[in-house]
């Protein structure tokens, strides 16, 4: 069956007589009874009177007969788009027959399906197609059926995927999504969204592809509509949400990007888009996407008000040692309060740290202009920050505003335009509602996963510019969004890891894990506070500052607590990837208004661990793929892969990794000897790096490890421990229907550095010159 549809597969039975056989009243009677059958045909031959001849002239009848068969079954299969390929008849027989017992006992085989076995279930189109089309209502619907059928047409044929008969694939597919979307008038919309279908299937060539058809689609609605624009839908494919924001204002997403780009030179899997699908405007946007053999890195910044520069510090420490800058780190960061400020800064709007360390003191002077340099006893600021914390805040909000507004562009929008170069990085902030505390994140990205409506946090997702807040928004005093109060999310959640957790899981579904979860705190007390007597005492021990110290120690405020707690939601908690970054202070630790301690915070000595920054190199910067299928031996399988760079500039990243590694090499968890680690796999011309490595294993599933390592110290290198069945299944090596990103790879794939790519050459890399060629003779 293909879909809904069951193929029709009648008996063709034939019945061949020869000299060598009689024919019996009882064998003439169970002819006569088969001929009778509905379920196929039966011819009799009787090649008895050629008895005698040549067996080529006795069996010609038999020769036409099969061939006069094979040309109608042909032309049916051809007329119902159920002719296959050999690769693809290989690819259902070796998917779908695992023994004759399952032959015997086979249930309905849907080919639609098999097919389709290897993309990902879209669980967003419902939603994008919904929101879509309530936004277009005033546009005619013969236009916008058009639009729908198109990209399901680029979402049902992708490069290498069989023309299987597009009303086939309309009933199994996009029949019940129609009728999700437009309810009661599912019916007028269907049979349009039907035929546009089958019209533009009709359209499909090795040249005319399924994209090709949809991006002119989009131009020419683009230019009737007299606008097109979305920021909770990719309107290029109406499926997923969008990701990234062109020049032109459209919003695409991942998928897209790598459709419609094509591979940048500045690293593995940096797609570039020069031109926007729907608008053809002109662009300049190079989008890092995570390899599919790689995990991501997730950096969680805690807020802490005027202890920035800790932060801030730390984070200049570990760019020294790790030799990139901070920004080009992280697949996702997440920040509170002044970790937000920072993230902002850094992230988006492309200050470097060290920029953001110097300007810091400066801005929480400002900001905090009212602390007083006289010493106060403890009990009495708490009570002057609850009376203060009534009037929504214990800062000048206005200064805030004045001079953020020096360093940030007001309209700039969270959802906006990428200033990275490349972007890809997801930037998300916390804050919280003022009507229950609940915390609310605010993002540059949407997700590619539907978010559960029992989550302890919101994810606001702005429909337009009014409720697509600015970097100015949602912190320090209440700030008002349309149907919403927003305040600091420091009150909420201070150490916001356990949101990241949630929101890598959304972003990227099918990583199972993370590569390195690195939080940074704003320090900490390595002293235990002293307890006042008298009065104070008894102040001390009252209901009041009893409540504030349980709150201030509570995980929602203490960054520690909160990074400990986040660790619950970890279900295989490995401590060789995740590190908490915090500097210890002797003494009280600093209120968070206190400006009287900035420059001696300033002035501190601030180192990361080794550990952390071996790590990262290793983690953060290489992964692996497999080149080849492993090849069956007699106890073994033989693989054969490459590690790569996941960063740009990798001539830079080895030279550092030979500094913390001195005499690195790469090996197996096993410790064999994978090769140097060297320059010399560095292309010359191009940058391009890559090491080949092989090993062996007993079997497809069993768990292997690359690692970076000396004599003394060894770190895995992104994505492992994982088996050769794992990497085979993440690099999609058995697509042979395609892939929903439309990539016509070659499986194996021809890898090549940047100087061929494009060439029917593999990968050159200047070698040294070798010595004078000895003469043939």
């Amino acid at each position: 069956m293909i879909g809904d549809e069951v193929v029709p597969a009648p008996p063709q039975i034939v019945i061949v007589l020869t000299n060598s056989q009689h024919a019996t009243e009882a064998f003439a009677q169970e002819c006569a009874q088969l001929q009778k059958l509905e379920t196929g045909t039966v011819t009799i031959l009787d090649l008895r009177p050629r008895h005698g001849l040549s067996d080529s002239v006795v069996f010609q009848p038999l020769q036409t007969l099969i061939a006069s068969q094979l040309s109608i079954v042909q032309e049916e299969q051809i007329s119902n788009c159920r002719r296959f390929s050999a690769s693809h008849l290989s690819a259902f027989w070796s998917t779908g027959v695992q023994s004759h017992a399952f032959l015997l006992n086979a249930p309905p085989f849907d080919l639609l399906a098999r097919a389709r076995r290897g993309y990902v279930s879209n669980k967003t189109m419902d939603d994008c197609l919904r929101d879509v089309a309530q936004t277009s209502t005033s546009y005619s619907k013969e236009d916008f059926d058009d639009l729908v059928a198109s990209a399901f047409l680029m979402d049902a044929y992708p490069p290498q995927m069989h023309g299987f008969s597009p009303t086939v694939v309309f009933a199994a597919l996009y029949k019940k999504r129609c009728v999700s979307i437009w309810d009661n008038e599912s019916k007028y919309h269907i049979a349009g969204v039907s035929s546009r279908f089958v019209h533009h299937f009709a359209q499909l060539s090795a040249v005319k592809t399924s994209a090709a058809i949809q991006k002119d689609t989009l131009c020419r609605l683009y230019r009737q509509w007299g606008g097109l624009r979305s920021t909770t839908t990719c309107l290029v494919c109406l499926s997923r949400p969008p990701e990234h924001m062109l020049s032109c204002k459209h919003a695409i997403c991942d998928i897209c990007v790598v459709i419609f780009g094509k591979p940048s030179r500045l690293g593995e899997y940096h797609f570039s888009i020069s031109q926007c699908p729907i608008c053809e405007e002109r662009s300049d946007l190079t989008v890092r996407q995570l390899p599919p053999t790689k995990p991501p890195v997730i950096l969680s910044l805690d807020g802490g008000g005027v202890r920035g520069p800790i932060q801030l510090g730390l984070l200049r420490a570990l760019e020294s040692r790790i030799g990139i800058p901070i920004a080009s780190l992280p697949d996702l960061c997440i920040g509170t309060s002044v970790g937000a400020m920072t993230a902002i800064d850094v992230f988006l709007n492309q200050s470097s740290v060290q920029q953001c360390f110097d300007a810091f003191s400066d801005l929480a002077r400002n900001i905090f202009c009212h602390s007083s340099d006289t010493p106060i006893p403890r009990c009495i600021r708490w009570f002057a920050s609850a009376f203060k914390l009534t009037t929504d805040g214990l800062y000048d909000s206005e200064g805030l505003s004045k001079i953020l507004k020096v360093a940030v562009n007001p309209s700039r929008r969270m959802f906006d335009v990428a200033t990275a170069n490349p972007a890809g990085c997801r930037i998300a902030v916390v804050a919280s509602r003022t009507s229950d505390g609940k915390a609310c994140v605010l993002a540059n990205y949407r997700g590619t996963s539907p978010r559960s409506v029992n989550i302890a946090y919101e994810f606001l997702t702005p429909r337009n510019g009014r409720q697509n807040p600015s970097l100015l928004d949602a912190y320090f005093q209440p700030k008002r969004l349309p149907g919403l109060r927003l305040q600091d999310g420091g009150v909420r959640a201070n150490n916001p890891l356990a949101i990241a957790l949630r929101e890598s899981s959304i972003i990227w579904p099918m990583a199972k894990r993370h590569d390195l979860l690195l939080s940074v705190g704003t320090g900490f007390s390595t002293s235990t506070p002293s307890r006042p007597t008298g009065i104070l005492g008894r102040i001390w021990e009252g209901p009041l500052p009893r409540l504030f110290r349980a709150m201030m120690s509570s995980p929602s405020m203490d960054g520690k607590q909160g990074f400990l707690e986040a660790l619950n939601y970890l279900p295989h908690l490995s401590t060789t990837d995740i590190f908490r970054l915090d500097q210890a202070i002797d003494g009280t630790l600093p209120e968070l208004d206190d400006v009287s301690s900035l420059e001696a915070m300033s002035n501190m000595d601030f180192a990361v661990p080794d550990e952390l920054v071996r790590t990262i190199l290793a983690s953060a910067m290489f992964f692996f793929e497999l080149d080849e299928t492993p090849i069956q031996g007699k106890a073994s399988f033989y693989c054969r892969g490459s590690v790569l760079c996941s960063r740009p500039n990798p001539a830079e990243i080895l030279q550092r990794v030979l500094v913390e590694f001195p005499g690195a090499r790469f090996k197996s968890g096993q410790d064999l000897d994978l090769g140097s680690i060297d320059l010399v796999d560095i292309c010359r011309l191009c940058g391009y790096f890559r090491k080949r490595v092989d090993f062996r294993v007993t079997s497809l599933d069993e768990m292997v490890t690359v690692e970076i390592a000396n004599d003394t110290f060894r770190e895995r290198i992104g994505g492992f421990p994982k088996s050769a069945q794992e990497f085979l299944d993440e690099q999609k090596a058995y697509a042979h229907f395609g892939r929903a990103d439309h990539q016509n790879q070659e499986w194996p794939p021809q890898i090549s550095c940047y100087c061929y790519r494009g060439s029917k050459r593999l990968v050159h890399f200047l070698e040294p010159a070798l010595g004078q060629k000895r003469r043939r003779i």
